[in-house]
């Protein structure tokens, strides 16, 4: 008997990829529910609702002067019920460098927990002092 397949496992993937592509405003409208939210570990901000998570997205990335991918790490499942619900988790590094002359190049790893296929939290660990 072999490992059965987790279409979570596919999903965070083709996320992380599509990320590390530049699509960060598209991946989050594509995947994160409406009342989605997300806490930033690293510093202990929290932001609420699909919405609210984009535009400050999109604000961010007026800020970068050259976005030069991520690096890709270890995509793991925690629990994956077949339904679109569960929990996964991501570890990659973000590499921009800023208008302002610094660089945004953290490493994280990202936990997301999906209901009925869409993302509904997220919780980024990293060192806030990158």
């Amino acid at each position: 008997m072999g490992i059965p397949q987790s279409n979570l496992l596919e999903m965070q993937r083709t996320f992380v990829e599509r990320c590390a592509k530049g699509e960060f405003v598209e991946v989050m409208e594509d995947y994160y529910a409406e009342d989605a939210y997300q806490i930033e570990k690293g510093n202990g901000t929290r932001r609420e609702g699909r919405a609210n998570m984009v535009a400050f997205e999109k604000e961010f990335l007026t800020q970068v002067e050259k976005f030069h991918g991520c690096d890709i790490g270890a995509i793991a499942v925690a629990s994956d019920d077949g339904n679109g619900n569960g929990v996964t988790m991501a570890e990659y590094s973000i590499k921009a460098e800023l208008k302002d002359g610094s660089k945004f190049w953290p490493e994280q790893v990202q936990v997301t927990e999906w209901k009925d296929g869409k993302i509904v939290s997220l919780k980024y660990y990293y060192n806030p002092n990158f």
